[in-house]
């Protein structure tokens, strides 16, 4: 999870500029995001895909399902409610989607988003007990491609659900990073990231200093006639 914090008055020192260049902008949002969301940054650096529980998984999923079309902040303030209200994966993978609309809906009313996370806990109850978890994981759950088939999982947040879940190489081409790509001239998100990472760091890790910045800072200013 990549949660957004109310961070007070002194950020504007850290704010990049979108017109110095991509590099010196990752520059600056690297620093931001190191001083900042370090503990975030450490975390998600850390995620092994060998080592993903399976709750571990569900909470990403569940974050990842829930922060669609939603401020990363506005989530971040609901989502241990949200995570009580679902209860284990385990139990709400057996529990019958009435119940749980009725449950969760008190926390958070969005039907479609719910039935996905309930459906995504019943999946692995039978994925866990017809292979366990690690070939469970590894057979289902191990590539953006097979994310892409999860419930409520898209051809963007398949990206953003994989480095979460530890594939570290992962680009979510976000709002955000398809602005910024396009303004610097590069072809695709990654091919961004690839220009601006330091050595040794993860292209996923890359997005998510330039993800933390460009969503704290803003990029509307990108924004042309008729683009989001």
């Amino acid at each position: 999870m990549e949660p957004h914090r109310e961070l007070g008055t002194g950020i504007e020192d850290f704010r990049p500029d979108l017109n110095a260049g991509a590099q010196a902008y990752f520059d600056k949002a690297w620093e931001f995001t190191q001083t900042f969301y370090g503990k975030e940054l450490r975390q998600i650096s850390s995620v092994k895909l060998s080592e993903v529980t399976p709750e571990h998984f569900f909470n990403e999923y569940a974050w990842v399902v829930h922060a669609t079309g939603f401020s990363a902040k506005a989530v971040g303030k609901f989502m241990p409610r949200l995570m009580d209200a679902y209860g284990p994966w385990r139990t709400l993978g057996g529990t019958a989607v009435e119940i749980v609309l009725n449950r969760v809906s008190q926390v958070v009313n969005n039907p479609q988003k719910i039935k996905a996370v309930h459906a995504m806990a019943g999946r692995m109850v039978a994925g866990v007990r017809e292979h366990g978890w690690p070939a469970y994981r590894d057979e289902s759950l191990s590539t953006p491609e097979l994310l892409g088939k999860l419930p409520y999982i898209g051809k963007v947040t398949r990206f953003h659900l994989g480095r979460n879940i530890g594939l570290l190489e992962c680009v979510k081409p976000d709002l955000h990073l398809e602005r910024m790509a396009a303004h610097w001239g590069f072809k695709t998100c990654e091919d961004m990231c690839r220009a601006v990472r330091p050595g040794g760091v993860p292209l996923g890790i890359v997005d998510l200093a330039l993800w933390y910045a460009a969503s704290t800072f803003g990029t509307v200013e990108l924004r042309k006639d008729g683009d989001r």
